[in-house]
């Protein structure tokens, strides 16, 4: 039976909706304040070269997933605790982005709404989309990529009443060492996390340039935060914007685009949420497929539920309150190193001498 491929543009669509996913709801860069903007390009211009080892790491090794290439470069014994390590932050980084939306929902949205009956539903939605494949969910991407740029130009165009443009003056008042750490912090959150996109690499064709799906995709990415981080501090200002929990809800109560738009935050609130499924659902095909791996089970779709049940479980205890989830971020800043550029750095400075080796090895014999 031939492997069903995911073509370039579900998978460049997948990797921008996994970047803005839980970023937009948060948001990005608080002590930048007006130079955000800037604080964008700079963690742009870190994640290109990630981006491309990323990129290296599956041209290395084509059509093989993260967990493949684990044992393929480090051995069976090596290459099993590598597993474990991104299992465990496939595991973690979902529980943690599926509380962000659950703190969001009951603190804008569905305020008297248990919070497991919001774990449910976004879960079950994740579990749906893991079992269908990775082709689905970036054929989803697409879909929801569209509607959140329609949404995002209509709450900057409709906006323009609102936007006092003296917020963002002066433009690079800011000290670049500030800006430079939030960029590092903007870098680690969200760019780097796409290293879990390498357990989805096995889906993508050997002949497609993985090189400009990674570019593509952290450009477009970058507009999109960008266009989002500038219109939040033209309507808030950069203080409110800086001070805000959640930025963009806040930014959108105050649009009001006549009668038929006078309540434009449902569906933003829509937007944030099906951006969030996009990137819990990657989480939770990271996490299973390395589940699956690790029990020699062949078919992943066997254990999606029961770690979707350990997903749930963390994300109940990850936080204690909202503003311990905010808290978390510094702390996650250096949490994070190791899986998005210690071990990937590992798997792509082994995987090149063993193909100079296996080159060197050719050229000899013939």
């Amino acid at each position: 039976m031939k492997k069903a491929m995911l073509e370039p543009r579900h998978a460049v669509c997948m990797l921008i909706m996994y970047m803005i996913g839980s970023t937009v709801v948060i948001g990005v860069s608080t002590e930048a304040k007006q130079d955000a903007w800037m604080s964008i390009l700079i963690a742009t211009a870190y994640a290109v070269p990630i981006f491309f080892m990323y990129a290296r790491i599956m041209k290395l090794y084509p059509e093989k997933d993260l967990y493949e290439i684990a044992e393929s470069v480090a051995g069976k014994v090596a290459g099993k605790v590598i597993i474990v390590l991104f299992t465990w932050y496939a595991l973690h980084l979902g529980a943690l982005v599926l509380r962000n939306f659950v703190e969001f929902t009951q603190m804008n949205v569905l305020r008297e709404t248990p919070r497991i009956a919001v774990m449910i539903v976004i879960l079950s939605a994740a579990i749906y989309l893991v079992k269908s494949g990775v082709q689905t969910i970036g054929k989803l991407a697409v879909f929801c990529l569209v509607l959140f740029i329609i949404v995002v130009i209509i709450t900057v165009l409709g906006s323009i009443n609102q936007m006092e443009t003296y917020y963002v003056l002066p433009v690079l008042s800011t000290k670049w060492g500030v800006m430079l750490k939030d960029g590092y912090n903007i870098f680690t959150f969200p760019y780097a996390e796409t290293v879990l996109f390498l357990t989805t690499a096995s889906a993508v064709r050997k002949q497609d340039n993985a090189y400009k799906i990674y570019l593509w995709s952290v450009l477009a990415a970058a507009a999109i935060l960008i266009i989002i981080a500038v219109r939040n501090i033209l309507i808030l200002g950069p203080a409110m914007a800086s001070a805000s929990y959640f930025p963009s809800f806040v930014a959108a109560r105050i649009i009001n685009i006549g009668d038929f738009f006078a309540r434009i935050e449902g569906s933003i609130s829509m937007n944030f949420i099906m951006s969030g499924i996009i990137k819990i659902s990657v989480c939770l095909f990271a996490a299973t497929t390395g589940i699956a791996k690790l029990a020699g089970i062949t078919d992943y779709k066997r254990v999606v539920f029961p770690v979707t049940l350990l997903m749930m479980a963390l994300c109940e205890i990850v936080y204690k309150n909202l503003m311990e989830m905010f808290a978390w971020l510094s702390t996650y800043r250096m949490y994070a190193i190791p899986f998005q550029l210690i071990l990937p750095a590992f798997l792509w400075i082994v995987g090149e001498i063993r193909t100079a080796k296996a080159k060197k090895r050719g050229l000899s014999t013939n």
